[in-house]
């Protein structure tokens, strides 16, 4: 009997963290649009731990995109973020050229920007940013 009560205590605790995650992470602040511009930075390895991380890229899995200008992150579905990768950055490193983004997102009640779309992509005569 005590083994259930444990289950539905989980349960329910996690039912209500993903409840409160949306809520936080999804509400918009308002349904106005905004146009970010930047260059990729490439980040190999993201030791970067929150519960927003954890919410967009464990459950929702959804990836990081850091734009060079103030290191904003952005999180991009996968299918936006398998764009950027086509060519290895090293390779890109070699060619000499990038890529500069242009980001449809949404400003959150809570701070920060909602699920992001890659609006435009083009490529420019710059040296990656490539962090490890």
């Amino acid at each position: 009997m005590n083994i259930l009560y444990f289950v539905i205590v989980f349960i329910l605790i996690a039912v209500s963290f993903l409840f409160f995650s949306f809520l936080i992470y999804r509400l918009p602040k308002s349904h106005q649009q905004k146009c970010i511009e930047g260059e990729v930075v490439y980040v190999f390895i993201d030791t970067t731990t929150s519960l927003r991380h954890f919410f967009e890229t464990v459950i929702l899995r959804n990836k990081v995109v850091t734009l060079a200008n103030n290191s904003m992150r952005f999180y991009v579905s996968e299918n936006d973020y398998k764009k950027l990768w086509k060519i290895s950055p090293h390779k890109l490193t070699i060619t000499g050229n990038t890529y500069k983004l242009r980001l449809i997102t949404t400003p959150l009640l809570f701070g920060g920007y909602g699920l992001s779309a890659v609006e435009n992509m083009t490529e420019i005569d710059k040296k990656p940013i490539i962090v490890k």
